[in-house]
């Protein structure tokens, strides 16, 4: 339960698809290019906190398949209907190239498979669960292919005290030298469960995600449950280098990307 002080404001509501007034779960909302944010529930329900200086900021509301909103903070917290309304994308339809020359069936493994836990970075930027949905970590990887196929994606986990996690895939072009834009319109879900620890592999061939160049692949935390009553704490090991160039944060679903360093 939250509530608010005068030195913070909690912004809650319910997003829903515009026409069906269906429940939208898992969308990304947030104070644009702020730490402040989260995703909503399975019943389209939202709730995080602000400060009083983000009152003239601006909301955004997105996630695959609809439309992008933004609305001013100020707009959202002064009307009396906390329910927002997002419109279906219409999606176009991919080219599709008919050849008779022989397809290429080879594959190559990018990444880092060896595990060493010299050092662990953790998940969580807070003490809370909650205040880790939405938050996302990627690392930047390249292919010299063109249209190249993900196949499966791999990441460990080190240290786990976690019933069950589950996190969203998000596959990123490059701009600026940051993620970008989605390259993949659909959902991609994966979860581990029973305090896992170790590698997870997440199947991605039926997917068909297509990939050129430098790429990001992002794990984002949508929900979790713990019964224990401390820390929450999941890590990940990783190799110094490699990581500070390659890996990238945001805290919150609309922050902004920034380099782990």
């Amino acid at each position: 339960a939250q509530a608010s002080t005068p030195e913070n404001i909690v912004l809650d509501g319910k997003i829903v698809e515009k026409g069906t007034h269906l429940p939208l779960a898992y969308v990304n909302i947030g104070v644009l290019n702020k730490p402040k944010g989260t995703v909503t529930d399975t019943t389209g329900y939202f709730s995080f906190t602000i400060n009083r200086q983000d009152f003239f900021d601006t909301l955004q509301v997105s996630i695959i398949g609809y439309n992008t909103l933004r609305i001013p903070v100020s707009h959202f917290l002064l009307s009396s209907n906390k329910q927002i309304e997002l419109t279906v994308r219409i999606q176009q339809l991919a080219e599709v190239t008919v050849t008779n020359s022989p397809v290429r069936a080879d594959s190559a493994i990018i990444g880092r498979q060896a595990v060493s836990k010299l050092v662990q970075i953790s998940v969580h930027h807070k003490t809370s669960a909650d205040e880790t949905i939405g938050s996302e970590m990627g690392m930047r990887y390249k292919t010299g292919r063109k249209n190249a196929i993900l196949k499966n994606f791999n990441f460990y986990v080190s240290a786990n005290n976690f019933n069950y996690i589950k996190f969203r895939i998000n596959v990123y072009s490059l701009k600026k030298d940051v993620p970008n834009s989605l390259i993949y319109d659909k959902q991609v879900f994966a979860a581990i469960e029973n305090f896992k620890i170790g590698w997870t592999k997440i199947d991605l061939k039926k997917y068909n995600i297509k990939v050129d160049g430098e790429f990001v692949v992002a794990i984002q935390w949508i929900e979790s449950r713990m019964d224990k009553k401390e820390n929450p704490v999941t890590l990940l090991p990783v190799a110094v280098t490699p990581f500070s160039k390659n890996c990238y944060v945001r805290i919150a679903s609309q922050d902004q990307w920034k380099r782990m360093g």
